[in-house]
């Protein structure tokens, strides 16, 4: 019976001396660690507690992964982490001299500790049907003007300049534009060149996502619609340049 008590002391101490040798690199958590240990490191789920606490995943000693950090002054923050910063989705609660009613709620995407902006990308393009060969996105270095705009220009990989007697064979054209999130005030269309259709979207607001529709009126019937959508996230001068095979 001693020998059976003596030998859970001993397991019980292991224990404690694996828990307390087990490193979080994180000055303002150092203190208590209860959770998941890699080679002497905070790693897996755990919980730390020193000046701050931290419930979440650890990697390396790191808050890593899923986690909420909580200050003494009252601030928190609830999302992704990467080697102890800020990185990905989550949510900063910041609280002003103590004062929950002031505080500032932050919420999107983070990296390296820095907030990007509420999406994770400034900006996404896909084609929705198979007649799209290609489709392309970029924000101008420096705004045209007072008034965000979109440009877009269309074009048919097989039409365009080409001629047949005296007519040119049919170019794609922007025939609806399906508003998902935002709105803009006017839309301007240039469809006199050779090779592509331009249209302009005028005063747009931000974020900006839409579905824009092209249809390619043939020789002796209209060809099906081909479809765009596009996510504008961050103000600015915006390009998308379209190429239709048809």
């Amino acid at each position: 019976m001693k020998k059976s008590c003596w030998l859970f002391i001993l397991l019980l101490s292991a224990s404690a001396i694996t828990a307390q040798s087990c490193i979080v690199r994180i000055d303002s958590l150092r203190g208590s660690y209860t959770g998941g240990c890699k080679k002497g490191m905070a790693d897996g789920m755990g919980t730390a507690i020193g000046i701050d606490t931290y419930t979440g995943y650890f990697k390396n000693g790191y808050p890593d992964g899923q986690g909420k950090y909580a200050w003494k002054n009252g601030s928190w923050y609830d999302g992704n982490w990467k080697q102890g910063l800020f990185d990905g989705n989550g949510t900063f609660y910041k609280a002003e001299n103590y004062q929950p009613d002031t505080a500032t709620v932050i919420t999107g995407y983070w990296e390296a500790g820095k907030y990007i902006s509420n999406y994770q990308k400034p900006y996404t393009i896909y084609a929705l049907t198979n007649g799209v060969s290609d489709a392309t996105l970029r924000k101008a270095k420096k705004a045209n003007s007072v008034l965000p705009e979109v440009n877009i220009y269309v074009k048919s990989i097989t039409a365009g300049g080409s001629s047949l007697g005296d007519a040119l064979l049919p170019k794609p054209r922007l025939t609806d534009v399906q508003l998902i999130e935002g709105r803009y005030q006017q839309l301007v269309n240039n469809e006199t060149t050779t090779i592509s259709n331009k249209y302009i979207l005028r005063n747009v607001v931000f974020p900006f996502i839409a579905i824009l529709s092209f249809e390619t009126i043939g020789i002796n019937s209209p060809m099906p619609a081909e479809r765009v959508r596009i996510e504008l996230t961050e103000k600015g001068d915006w390009y998308v340049r379209v190429s239709i095979d048809n």
